[in-house]
């Protein structure tokens, strides 16, 4: 797992790479979490390349959304793959995000 987390303009883009998943997300929450909040501004979180997500990686989009909505900003998902797609629909969690397509 991997995460790419880049500024362009005023959106912070989170690119998430590989899985999200019990054994990742521990890492992923300590290494990259507190660099994802963007003071007010918009994030965007591009899962194209995010091959699989657990409950454990549910919680971290959880934590990014509230951190998100804390500071009046704004939070979308973009590129999501089939499988993963299908987790958050399973699991009620596409009603919480805005899910968009890969532009």
């Amino acid at each position: 797992m991997e995460v790419v987390i880049d500024q362009k303009g005023e959106e912070t883009v989170i690119k998430i790479k590989g899985r999200l998943d019990t054994n990742t997300a521990p890492e992923c929450e300590e290494k990259g979490l507190p660099g994802w909040g963007n003071p007010g501004g918009k994030v965007c979180v591009d899962c194209s390349d995010l091959e699989y997500v657990s409950s454990a990686g549910l919680r971290l989009f959880l934590i990014l959304q509230k951190m998100t909505t804390a500071k009046k900003g704004s939070l979308r998902l973009i590129g999501m793959r089939n499988v993963v797609r299908e987790t958050f629909s399973l699991t009620g969690f596409n009603a919480l995000f805005k899910i968009e397509d890969a532009k």
